[in-house]
């Protein structure tokens, strides 16, 4: 489904381009792969966020191989750093090789397993943590993002439009997901959350409560 004009959408894309050569080349690893990153308009509102928030430590639950991390670290700062958790080791060793030319070596940290099994040895606090796993698994997310946020920092998650599926009926496990999620971001009184319809759909929730 094309969540708004293609026409607009084009005009987003040539104001999202970056001029990055290890991007560049991520990106079309992506095409080439059909693998699934979050592309340069979203990427741009990863690193907007977190430089509005004043984020230095960010937790990435599902991390490909690198390319959203990449825009975190963008936002940062030298004195910042990323985790990035993945469940595939080579995607881990790409992000970690793409991450390194890009000139961030030192100021990240990938953990190769489930994000959600990784996150609980976590203490944190954080100030912005990302959410791309299996849909399916989405609200599983949230009380992660609950104990590990500061107040103040910010719970970002992708695809929440899925694709325009979140209006068919009846929704598949995937879907429900994400739409459970939604629901339960927006009644919760701890955070403070919108739905961006930037590509896939993008939630920015900041948690307003200690």
């Amino acid at each position: 489904m094309d969540l708004v004009d293609r026409r607009i959408d084009a005009y987003l894309a040539n104001l999202a381009a970056h001029g990055d050569p290890v991007l560049a080349e991520m990106e079309a690893l992506g095409e080439q792969r059909e693998f699934p990153i979050v592309g340069p308009q979203v990427g741009r509102l990863l690193e907007v966020a977190a430089r509005a928030c004043g984020a230095r430590s960010v937790l990435e639950l599902g991390s490909g191989f690198g390319y959203s991390a990449y825009w975190f670290l963008r936002a940062v700062g030298n004195e910042g750093t990323v985790l990035l958790t993945e469940g595939s080791a080579e995607r881990a060793r790409e992000a970690d090789a793409f991450l390194t030319r890009g000139g961030f070596a030192g100021r990240y940290r990938i953990e190769v397993g489930d994000g959600l099994a990784i996150a609980e040895a976590l203490s944190g606090p954080y100030d912005v943590v990302f959410c791309d796993i299996d849909k399916h698994d989405y609200p599983k997310a949230l009380p992660v993002a609950r104990r590990l946020l500061r107040a103040g920092g910010l719970f970002i998650t992708d695809n929440m439009l899925w694709d325009g599926n979140v209006l068919s009926s009846p929704q598949d496990r995937t879907t429900e997901g994400v739409l459970a999620l939604t629901r339960e971001l927006y009644a919760a009184k701890d955070f403070a959350a919108t739905l961006v319809p930037i590509r896939d759909g993008v939630t920015v929730a900041v948690k307003v409560t200690p």
